[in-house]
């Protein structure tokens, strides 16, 4: 399988993958519609971090080696799900409140870097990403292939994500879908923090 294919495959896998409903969806968009533009992109760089890690970490065939300390593994999902329950529980309060959870100052600098440190935390604490990854690449990359087509297939999820979370960004970003989603705050705050309250217990209850 020529390089151009594999990677060609390796993107449109992987932009499924990432335009599936999720938790990093959720924290993105709330940051984009409460915040500024700057708001959600600092939750992407956050997100890129965290695929650089675990995409790495794959490529290099680690994923089999931390799925083997299932020590490790159960701490990583519990913080994972311990982290995603906190965001979802901070959102009903607001919404309770009739209070939104105001992001505005998460743009700015230097406390964009808590936007950073959300987009990371609710990637890197979930531990099946490593396992996607090391499916996907496991899938796609032939076992005897040269190690600059696993930093090439690296680089092309960091691209790929980066592409996918802009757009969620700009789109979201737009003043006539802020203006829009005003109206309907508390109720989206609600379905929002209840959706990553949800996701955290499955997180939890999943092996």
């Amino acid at each position: 399988m020529e390089i151009a294919t594999i990677l060609v495959g390796i993107a449109a896998v992987h932009l499924l993958a990432v335009a599936s409903p999720g938790p990093t969806l959720i924290v993105v968009t709330s940051h984009a519609i409460a915040g500024q533009r700057r708001a959600g992109f600092m939750v992407t760089i956050g997100v890129l971090l965290a695929t650089a890690t675990w995409a790495s970490l794959a490529a290099a065939g680690l994923g089999t080696l931390i799925a083997q300390f299932t020590w490790l593994y159960l701490v990583l999902r519990i913080a994972g799900a311990a982290y995603l329950i906190y965001l979802g529980v901070k959102m009903l309060l607001g919404a309770a409140r009739g209070v939104p959870v105001e992001l505005k100052k998460t743009a700015g600098s230097p406390s964009g870097w808590r936007a950073v440190r959300a987009g990371f935390l609710t990637n890197v604490s979930n531990p099946k990403v490593i396992a996607y990854y090391a499916s996907l690449f496991g899938v796609m990359i032939p076992s005897n292939a040269p190690g600059t087509l696993f930093a090439a297939a690296v680089a092309t999820a960091l691209l790929v994500s980066a592409a996918w979370w802009s757009f969620v960004t700009l789109f979201f970003a737009l003043p006539l879908v802020q203006r829009g989603f005003v109206r309907i705050r508390r109720t989206m705050d609600g379905i929002m923090g209840s959706l990553l309250i949800a996701l955290g217990g499955r997180l939890l209850a999943s092996r």
